[in-house]
């Protein structure tokens, strides 16, 4: 159970990197206690990802003036004679357009096939595109041009099967949110006094979200105003939003309802960055306007599926997110009854199928760790004691879960990932923090310059020291050394994760080569998983941001690809927590051409929404799809769940 640092852990371990008879002391006299920044607030600041709350008519719950913005919109219109086809989404469903400054606006529709396992397959190419009323604008392929004021059905058909979805192409739109006096667009006509600009604190210019996060917060410093104009402008969004003040920290934060992120989202998806801008004014005395800088922000083309899977410090328990169904916090998944451990459940990994989860238990160094099955949480199997051995910290299971690489933090083992056995132990030594690539042909690790010392049978290491990354490849059915993809340079590097098409290799570099346990200075970096010159991430992390993970598939973005990085960092989130805090789990965008030219490729990162802000979070483990428990009646299910079209899932509170 690798902790990020000493700061945060909840499993609290001190002087751990030379002495294991030294750590055995610590671990006897300290146990698994929460640190103090992890629980000194009990509140929790609730976000969501990919679900938005919908009405009896099917219409969001809180839609401000009214707009009439539906689910995901897509509908069935013909189907073949047999019946049989698979079910198919038109992307953006149900979507409100408009005229920018009175010019048609051009939007690109997609095509999905949906999958049985989740998943999602691309066939926009096959599909013909047509308007039910053809006067509202024009197909050129996929690409709607809209010149005409008015509501129509976008018609896609393909594989025998049609499906169609609402546009509505408005003039540009305002709305006035609750509380907010109605007269409020009438108070912006004063000269621009530059001394009274708002100024924008969060999300950073040119962030890239997913277009189905749903919740992100505008955190901006007032400047002596109360009432603002805050307007979007892009690609089919001419929209301006006038509200007051929400007073936190300082500052004024601002969570578009559900409404305003659809109209912005969904015109924003996979086309260039929408700017938005922010006048202010005294709400009680109108007059000069202060304007601040414009910013950027961008959608990404494709929705994220599945969920995610965290390690939540303060409650010593592996959280889980899915995407549409865990409402806006993450649900408990793993703690310290149901794992069957002392005080807490840690470090964990999840398999590429993610029917399989390894869990650290108690204490690090090396922990004792189960495998279970995830959807029904049974053992599959159980090794090491606490103050008897044989236990890991890290884990990477094979690409078909059969086989299982386990590391104290000194040495790595293979093993099967049904019963523990060991097929090759050690496969190196020293070496630890593996990961196995997706096509199951090469591992990278983590090799510090000299084995930590160890005391059997109690070996083990919670990080690494002065370490390079190295391979292994698979030749037949023997793994042999492959080579040196990052070299030690007076830089310790550490935590290597594959991309989900193995092209890229994320990792930490301490460039004051600090032990990897607690590595305040820890940058992130991208190398090819072929060898080449790794690249720092700079737009996205600015130090102390570990344990970076991948999401599982590799998105289309325009005419390239996008990919989704995670990690953890202790930087300020906006106006909601200050830097050096608590680690939360921030995501950012991957443009892996630029990473093959050698450029950044990062954008900055962003908060993701559904965590405790007074805990410390970690390790993003990331599924196409989560496993739930079958049920047929509520009895069968956790308690905080229920059952609901044959599978346990969470009450949404």
């Amino acid at each position: 159970m690798l902790l990020l640092d000493k700061s945060h852990d909840v499993c609290k371990i001190v002087a751990m990197r030379r002495s294991l008879f030294a750590s055995l002391l610590v671990l006897t006299s300290l146990g698994c206690s929460a640190s103090k920044d992890d629980t000194a607030n009990p509140g929790k600041l609730d976000g969501s990802l990919g679900d938005v709350a919908l009405g009896d008519d099917g219409l969001p719950v809180d839609v401000g003036t009214g707009f009439e913005i539906g689910g995901d919109g897509t509908t069935i219109v013909d189907a073949p004679a047999d019946g049989i086809a698979s079910p198919m989404r038109i992307t953006p469903g149900d979507l409100v357009t408009m005229l920018v400054g009175g010019k048609p606006t051009t939007t690109e529709y997609f095509l999905e096939l949906l999958n049985a396992d989740g998943t999602t397959t691309d066939i926009t190419a096959e599909a013909g595109w047509s308007l039910l009323d053809p006067s509202i604008g024009t197909f050129a392929g996929n690409k709607l041009t809209a010149a005409k004021v008015g509501k129509t059905m976008v018609r896609a058909s393909a594989r025998g099967l049609t499906v169609e979805t609402s546009v509505d192409v408005r003039n540009p739109v305002t709305i006035v949110t609750p509380g907010t006096a109605a007269d409020a667009p009438t108070k912006f006509g004063g000269t621009v006094d530059p001394a009274r600009a708002p100024s924008f604190v969060y999300p950073a210019n040119n962030t890239v979200v997913p277009p189905n996060m749903n919740v992100l917060e505008l955190h901006f410093m007032p400047n002596g105003n109360s009432l603002f104009e805050l307007a979007f402008v892009g690609g089919g969004i001419d929209l301006k939003v006038y509200l007051g003040c929400t007073s936190v920290g300082g500052g004024c934060v601002y969570t578009p309802d559900a409404t305003v992120w659809k109209l912005v989202a969904e015109n924003g998806r996979g086309k260039d960055p929408v700017t938005y801008t922010l006048r202010g004014v005294d709400g009680a005395a109108p007059g000069k306007v202060g304007v601040s800088a414009s910013q950027k922000i961008s959608f990404g083309q494709e929705d994220i599926l599945g969920g995610i899977y965290y390690w939540n410090a303060g409650a010593g328990a592996t959280m889980r997110y899915e995407f549409g169904v865990s409402g806006k916090a993450g649900e408990v998944y793993l703690n310290a009854p149901l794992a069957g451990a002392g005080t807490c459940v840690g470090c964990h990994v999840l398999s590429r199928t993610g029917k399989r989860i390894s869990v650290g238990l108690d204490i690090p160094s090396p922990s004792p760790y189960k495998v279970f099955d995830v959807a029904t949480r049974a053992l599959v199997y159980a090794q090491g004691s606490t103050f008897g051995g044989g236990g890991s910290n890290f884990f990477s299971f094979s690409p078909d879960g059969s086989q299982i690489v386990t590391s104290n933090g000194i040495t790595t083992a293979l093993r099967d990932a049904k019963t523990g056995a060991a097929i090759v132990d050690p496969l190196v030594n020293p070496g630890a923090q593996p990961d196995w690539s997706p096509d199951g042909k090469t591992i990278v690790y983590a090799k510090p310059a000299s084995a930590p010392p160890c005391l059997p049978p109690f070996c083990g290491a919670t990080g690494v020291d002065s370490s390079s990354l190295e391979t292994l490849t698979l030749s037949g059915s023997k793994w042999g050394p492959g080579k040196t993809l990052v070299p030690f340079g007076g830089q310790n590097n550490f935590y290597p994760a594959f991309s989900p098409d193995g092209t890229w290799v994320a990792f930490n570099r301490s460039p004051g080569n600090t032990n990897s346990y607690d590595s305040k200075d820890a940058l992130v970096y991208l190398v090819a998983g072929a060898g080449g010159t790794p690249v720092k991430l700079a737009n996205a992390s600015t130090g102390g941001d570990s344990w970076p993970k991948w999401t599982p598939v590799v998105q289309k973005y325009k005419t390239g690809q996008l990919l989704w990085l995670t990690f953890s960092s202790r930087r300020a989130y906006g106006l909601r927590s200050a830097d050096g805090k608590t680690a939360q789990i921030w995501m950012t965008a991957i443009d892996p051409s630029k990473a093959s030219s050698g450029v950044d490729p990062s954008a900055p990162a962003f908060w993701l929404p559904f965590q405790d802000l007074a805990s410390g979070n970690h390790i993003a483990q990331w599924v196409t799809k989560v496993e739930r428990k079958p049920c047929s009646s509520p009895a069968e299910c956790l308690s905080g769940e229920q059952c609901v079209g044959g599978v346990c899932r969470p009450v949404i509170k």
